[in-house]
């Protein structure tokens, strides 16, 4: 998706510019029509939060989505994820880091939703992966993610946004990933154009983060090793994803030599022949995206590097979204302790 991207930025996206216009006032008046009831949408029978974007391809919205997951399960939530299931691989992600999770994959998140509410023990809340757009499904909290690197641009097929810059008006939250790649002045210029599009009656907080390395899994072994031993070391790069480069800022900032990169289409389907085609002379390092489809054909040289997110400004107000969506769980655990304590509802009086 970069490299599209990248082309895009040059005569091609200029030359197909009216008809990024034209695909921005359609997903516009899509919009309206949903919002005028004209459309029609469910409302989900349980809290329900959308985490999204207003581009196509990687803007860190999953290792935030990993964020929340872990948010909830200290709070001892059961949660439901309605995903589209691109390529599969995040929803394997997901289900090796939250067995406990309930994962709905497919186009219709209607449907995923009423097969996740017949579980034996169906979730108390969900979570719409990447559903900014899809508005079928109602949700109480939006929140979009925003790549500092590429925040705005054209609309398709001029660029790769989904929808305008406008379409920020229906958030409740934004959070700017991949913060520590722009500098204070920019990322302050980027809050004041959404606080414009907005107006002075929607104001919101600032939210910023992106992802830290966690650690190195080898793929064949299982092993788990600190990113720093392989400091200062000659390693190739190989991944499947939607933002290439955050990934190789993101490795060489830990001080690993990047001696190759081959930068794969997003949601890659790898094979034994592409381990294969890059030897292993040197330690091949994958995101953890790849990690998931290339295991099986994983040998000793291969390792996926884990990350998670990391808040550097308004995390308060990412944790308040998250125990807003969780009140109303909180409050029906609590009435049943609190009628079997004051059954006849005197208070203690």
């Amino acid at each position: 998706m970069s490299a599209i991207a990248d082309r895009l930025d040059g005569p091609l996206g200029f030359l197909l510019a009216p008809l990024g216009w034209v695909f921005s006032h359609i997903a516009a008046a899509r919009v309206s029509a949903f919002e005028r009831g004209w459309k029609a949408s469910v409302k989900p029978p349980r809290p329900t939060m959308s985490i999204g974007n207003i581009s196509a391809g990687g803007t860190g919205k999953t290792p935030l989505l990993f964020h929340a997951l872990e948010w909830f399960a200290k709070h001892d939530a059961r949660m439901g994820v309605l995903s589209r299931g691109y390529g599969g691989d995040e929803g394997r992600m997901l289900e090796e880091r939250f067995p406990e999770v309930l994962l709905a994959e497919g186009a219709d998140r209607i449907a995923g939703m009423k097969t996740l509410l017949q579980a034996e023990d169906p979730p108390e809340m969900f979570l719409l992966d990447d559903g900014f757009q899809h508005l079928k499904l109602q949700r109480d909290i939006d929140i979009v993610v925003l790549d500092a690197l590429r925040p705005f641009g054209r609309c398709f097929p001029a660029g790769i946004f989904r929808e305008s810059v406008g379409a920020l008006k229906r958030a409740d939250l934004v959070v700017l990933s991949r913060a520590e790649f722009v500098t204070e002045e920019n990322r302050l210029a980027l809050w004041k154009k959404v606080q414009q599009v907005r107006g002075p009656e929607r104001p919101l907080p600032r939210v910023e983060g992106g992802v830290v390395a966690r650690d190195l899994r080898n793929l064949k072994d299982g092993r788990v090793i600190p990113v720093r031993e392989m400091s200062g070391k000659e390693v190739r790069l190989a991944a499947g994803i939607g933002n290439h480069e955050s990934f190789s800022r993101l490795v060489q900032a830990k001080g690993l030599k990047v001696e190759h990169f081959t930068r794969l289409a997003d949601h890659y389907a790898w094979s034994a022949a592409d381990v294969a085609q890059f030897g292993s002379d040197l330690p091949l390092i994958v995101t953890e995206k790849d990690g998931v489809k290339l295991r099986p054909f994983a040998e000793e040289h291969c390792w996926e590097l884990r990350v998670d997110w990391n808040f550097r400004l308004g995390e308060e107000a990412w944790e308040q979204c998250l125990a807003d969506l969780h009140l109303p769980i909180r409050a029906s655990r609590i009435e049943p302790l609190w009628t079997a304590h004051d059954p006849d509802g005197r208070g203690g009086a």
